[in-house]
């Protein structure tokens, strides 16, 4: 009897491969001394591959168990690896290798014990993340080191900046709950705009404007990471309180 090939790989992995690739080619302009445009690279990868994939999962109805682990895979080395190792770079031209490297293993280890830890025990909540999501916290950090408001007129900016990305990254271990764009809930429609212009606006700004698009990336993915939380309701959050305790208890044993 024939070992027949499992039929895991559809359309939505392709998108995901997109985001895949985007990443290597980011190392590759790292090495080559351009981090910026590694980080034009991975917003790219982004914006047109991590954010489509879903969207085709579910309109194709091809949500699998591998889809969801390689995409889950892909995010943590395009969304924290590379962003880190972007960081570290223009930390390490600046001449502060060592708040660099500090910054690039705090940000990979947070985001890897956070992966090892909900791939250990799901947490079922689907409204709302537990924690800062590492894509988040992988942004912000990469858009500290290349944004031109902070690179050109913040001077002294790498320890606060390097502050910053340690409290994110700390943030991807606290059970904090935040929104997700997955729940049964609709998000409110003041939400959705801001969505709507976050996916909007760095495609415009990178054509008018494209030194500042890390500049909006700042802005909104900053912005979510401090008010990610507000649009969850009194009732959604002791729901998720009761799912964290659960999740935390058999994650102890």
């Amino acid at each position: 009897m024939l070992c027949r090939w499992p039929r895991s790989f559809h359309l939505k992995d392709v998108f995901t491969l997109v985001n895949l690739v985007s990443g290597v080619v980011a190392v590759h302009f790292v090495l080559f001394g351009e981090p910026r445009t590694a980080g034009f690279t991975v917003v790219v990868g982004y914006l047109f591959g991590d954010l489509l994939d879903g969207q085709v999962a579910r309109m194709t109805g091809k949500s699998n168990r591998f889809g969801a682990e390689l995409d889950s895979i892909v995010d943590h080395f395009v969304h924290v690896v590379v962003p880190g190792i972007i960081i570290y770079t223009v930390y390490r031209t600046a001449g502060h290798e060592l708040l660099g490297l500090i910054a690039l293993g705090t940000l990979v280890g947070t985001a890897t014990i956070r992966h090892a830890r909900l791939a250990a025990v799901k947490f079922d909540y689907p409204l709302c993340w537990c924690g800062l999501p590492r894509t988040i916290s992988g942004f912000i950090a990469m858009s500290l080191a290349l944004a031109k408001t902070v690179t050109d007129h913040l001077r002294g900016y790498y320890l606060p900046a390097f502050i910053a990305v340690m409290l994110l990254s700390v943030m991807n271990l606290v059970p904090i709950p935040y929104m997700t764009h997955r729940g049964k809930r609709a998000m409110q429609p003041w939400t959705k705009f801001l969505v709507g212009l976050f996916v909007v606006l760095p495609v415009v700004v990178f054509f008018i404007d494209r030194d500042r698009t890390f500049d909006v990336f700042l802005v909104f993915m900053l912005g979510y990471a401090l008010t990610g939380w507000i649009p969850v309701r009194t009732e959604e959050r002791a729901a998720f309180w009761v799912e964290y305790r659960r999740w935390s208890t058999e994650l102890a044993r």
